[in-house]
């Protein structure tokens, strides 16, 4: 994998994080395991929504080029929401964050060009397609998207 933006440096031109601020979660980061927008969001620094959209702006664009874990990464609700429950099943895609202009969407296998674009024009964002697990997309559509 190419190297990607880091969170911090994402967060920072999101909302007004010092290079103090920076350094300080860094610091924690490394002393506690925690990820640096967990500890943002915990000390008030930021919102969830500018976590998420950092998140989606750090996911790499390509060929489903990225495999996530669904139960460390958690899946948006309004996310959810932008996927119909016929698309989601027939595509076996989750949707797992979204911005203004982004949504990140997960498949257990990468999907064909013609259902990227038919998604694409669907959702009507910038899509990024990522990979996550057979069982964690299986888990995700029963919960989700219901029979």
């Amino acid at each position: 994998m190419k190297n990607r933006p880091r969170m911090g440096e994402l967060l920072r031109e999101i909302v007004d994080l010092s290079g103090h601020d920076v350094e300080e979660i860094l610091h924690e980061q490394h002393a506690n395991n925690r990820r640096f927008g967990e500890i943002a969001l915990s000390w008030g620094l930021c919102q969830p929504e500018h976590v998420w959209s950092a998140w989606c702006r750090q996911v790499e664009d390509g060929a489903d080029s990225e495999a996530i874990d669904l139960d460390r990464e958690g899946i948006d609700a309004q996310a959810v929401t932008l996927l119909p429950t016929d698309w989601a099943r027939a595509f076996r895609t989750v949707p797992v964050r979204v911005s203004e202009s982004e949504i990140v969407v997960a498949s257990d296998a990468p999907l064909s060009e013609r259902a990227r674009e038919e998604l694409t024009r669907l959702l009507n964002k910038h899509v990024k397609f990522v990979l996550a697990s057979k069982k964690q997309i299986d888990a995700a559509i029963e919960v989700y998207y219901p029979s």
